[in-house]
């Protein structure tokens, strides 16, 4: 068994990213770095919805901490737009070629009630695996461990940056402006991850705590 964070992909990016890896693999000549883009702003949308929107979209009361997680996703979502259309947007097909692998690494199928369905994933170690499920189910039963919680949280944080965004950009030959830029962008977004993580742990309490465990425990897989 491996041990995976995962989500469920939307339709448009398993679609697109279907075609996109289809492309590759069959060695079409027409430029991919539209297609690319699409791919890559939809990828990074919909990571920064399931890990940050989510946990105040829909709440039938004020999240005590909506503003902080709002304004970090607004960060995130800018951020790495202006950065998939400055980089991609100028590469050709060789360049973007080894990216292909890395979208490819973080799609995973699963068989759920019958139907095969696309998830969007990192492989975690069995170790903290196990660590952050522990600390989530005291949470989903009212228990508070704020310490341990936003330790998990940080490192889960940590790990999502590296997966989702650090192991993106190093396939990339990017010349000295290009590397800047991905540094600055890379720093904003581990600077806004702690900050929004110690801000919104120690306020969790009561039903806020249960939901936001229950949520990021549905989200830790086995497979």
């Amino acid at each position: 068994m491996t041990c995976y964070f995962a989500f469920p992909s939307s339709d448009a990016l398993r679609d697109s990213s279907l075609t996109l890896l289809e492309n590759f693999e069959r060695g079409v000549k027409e430029p991919q770095s539209t297609l690319f883009i699409r791919v890559a702003q939809l990828f990074a949308d919909e990571v920064v919805d399931m890990l940050l929107l989510n946990l105040v979209r829909g709440s039938e009361s004020s999240h005590s901490s909506a503003g902080v997680i709002e304004s970090f996703a607004g960060l995130i979502k800018t951020t790495v737009h202006g950065l998939v259309k400055q980089l991609l947007g100028k590469m050709d097909n060789d360049e973007l070629r080894p990216l292909a692998a890395v979208i490819n690494q973080r799609r995973l199928t699963l068989n759920r009630d019958g139907a095969e369905k696309d998830y969007i994933c990192f492989v975690m170690t069995p170790d903290f695996h196990a660590r952050f499920r522990r600390v989530l189910e005291k949470g989903m039963k009212g228990e508070q461990d704020s310490d341990e919680l936003l330790a998990c949280m940080e490192s889960f944080s940590e790990q999502a940056h590296e997966a989702f965004y650090q192991d993106s950009i190093k396939p990339l030959k990017l010349g000295f402006v290009g590397r800047k830029l991905t540094e600055v962008g890379g720093a904003a977004m581990r600077k806004g991850a702690v900050s929004a993580n110690r801000r919104l742990i120690p306020a969790l309490k009561g039903q806020e705590l249960i939901d936001f465990c229950t949520y990021f425990n549905g989200m830790l897989i086995e497979a």
